[in-house]
């Protein structure tokens, strides 16, 4: 089934990362996924793959996959010629929900995927000082990210929500992932930092009160080695992809990468690691 879509399809050699709060649902919302084009889909709130598998939805080729119940969770899905797999050995089960995954194909990476539920979460690593869990994230999984590694998902978090606690301030996330050698990759196409006013939002409630809600909670960031490859940053319309909605949702994050550039990024990446482990 062929669907229409405001979103730009690739150009030739271009590995693309979606990054979208799908919500629920998944099965339906299938065919918009296929249309993005994507190596890659990093989908928080999602329905697991069994849902997608009992509705006929096997266009992908693979879906690493977290949650509790089968309606919702968080999914990395990719598509020919990528493959992800869940890195259960690294999988620190006490953050709910951050899933480490290994990306192979024309690009092999890692991805932090994120669906922060932060002091709502059922599930809690209590670090001293309390922190949100992406911080969290970035001490639980130091190693793995030594690797080229994309995190990427919704992290509730804006810098308009600071609650003068620094541990769960966006803009101390953002210092503590630049000094790590990441960057978001929306901020750095667009030239805008976090929290400016022209940022374009990603996220959408429905309050009784004011109305519609707006913020830019979703974010994709990458090695800062990405950026010289990174092509395009493109967010779905608020008409054509949130329309009417009642409740929370979100528009897709759409980046696209020269695949060559990242490949040979992420190899040698993995190499000056290599050399670094063994003292070289």
């Amino acid at each position: 089934m062929s669907v229409d879509i405001d979103i730009e399809p690739p150009e030739e050699d271009t590995y693309r990362i979606v990054v979208w709060t799908v919500g629920p649902s998944i099965e339906r919302k299938y065919p918009r996924i296929e249309a993005l084009q994507a190596n890659l889909v990093i989908a928080a709130r999602a329905g697991s793959e069994v849902r997608l598998l009992k509705n006929g939805r096997t266009a992908h080729t693979s879906m690493a996959w977290v949650g509790r119940f089968s309606q919702r969770g968080l999914g990395v899905m990719s598509f020919a010629p990528s493959h992800a797999k869940l890195d259960a050995a690294r999988w620190d089960q006490r953050l709910e929900w951050i899933a480490p995954v290994q990306v192979s194909g024309p690009v092999s990476h890692q991805v932090l995927a994120v669906w922060a539920l932060n002091d709502r979460a059922q599930v809690k690593f209590k670090s001293k000082p309390m922190a949100s869990q992406p911080m969290q994230a970035m001490t639980l999984y130091r190693r793995f990210l030594e690797g080229p590694t994309v995190i990427a998902g919704d992290f509730n978090n804006n810098p308009v929500f600071h609650r003068n606690d620094p541990n769960h301030d966006m803009l101390e996330q953002v210092a503590v992932l630049d000094a790590a050698g990441y960057v978001s990759a929306y901020h750095a196409f667009t030239g805008l930092e976090h929290g400016d006013p022209r940022e374009a939002p990603t996220r959408f409630r429905q309050d009784p009160e004011v109305g519609r809600v707006e913020h830019h909670t979703d974010y994709c960031f990458i090695p800062k080695s990405w950026l010289p490859s990174l092509r395009n940053v493109q967010l779905g319309s608020v008409e054509e992809w949130v329309g009417g909605a009642r409740s929370e949702a979100h528009v897709p994050m759409v980046l696209d990468f020269n695949s060559f550039g990242v490949r040979d990024a992420s190899l040698e990446q993995r190499k000056l690691l290599a050399d670094r482990r063994r003292g070289g």
